[in-house]
């Protein structure tokens, strides 16, 4: 089975756990905790890679390392899975969860790229501007972009919408160059 194929298994089987107890978000952060862990500790990389190490005593390790931050659910789970790919099926694990959670909770990522920062009646004003025009709730990500002239970038999910001055600019210079 290709690991794509299997860590979107893995994920519906981990969202489908995870609703029966309502913990859905709780294990998107722990997954992406343990995820981050991996990409920033080559020793903790190391050590769920390890042969040596039973994937029980894993868990347990998993557990007491990462305390009340990682939900017993995918603790538990990382006691499960075993492989060579390991570290690159958590990832893909990851992704898939993702999709999987924003599919079942109505749920999108936005982040917003901006020239400069909002006050919070601002943002929860394009936050619900947001979730009025997609029909979905959002979770709004602000990052304030000095070299942007002025407008706003926006990923939304995968999408991406430049409606920057600068994105403007360059179409209009494109258009004129064509005539």
């Amino acid at each position: 089975m290709k690991l794509e194929a299997k860590a979107r298994n893995y994920a519906e089987a981990l969202l489908n756990v995870a609703v029966g107890i309502g913990a859905e978000k709780a294990v998107k952060d722990s997954l992406e905790l343990v995820n981050n862990s991996v990409k920033v500790s080559p020793e903790f990389r190391a050590f769920l890679l390890s042969k040596r190490i039973s994937e029980t005593q894993k868990a347990e390790a998993v557990k007491s390392a990462l305390g009340d931050q990682c939900h017993p659910i995918v603790s538990d789970f990382l006691g499960l899975i075993a492989g060579e790919n390991l570290v690159k099926l958590l990832i893909e694990i990851s992704k898939a969860y993702h999709v999987k959670f924003g599919e079942a909770m109505n749920f999108v990522a936005v982040t917003a790229h901006i020239t400069n920062k909002m006050s919070n009646s601002g943002e929860a004003e394009l936050k619900s501007s947001l979730e009025t025009v997609l029909g979905k709730s959002t979770e709004l990500t602000i990052n304030v972009d000095p070299s942007l002239i002025g407008g706003i970038k926006l990923r939304v999910g995968n999408t991406f919408l430049d409606a920057s001055i600068q994105n403007q600019l360059e179409n209009m210079r494109h258009s004129l160059l064509k005539v």
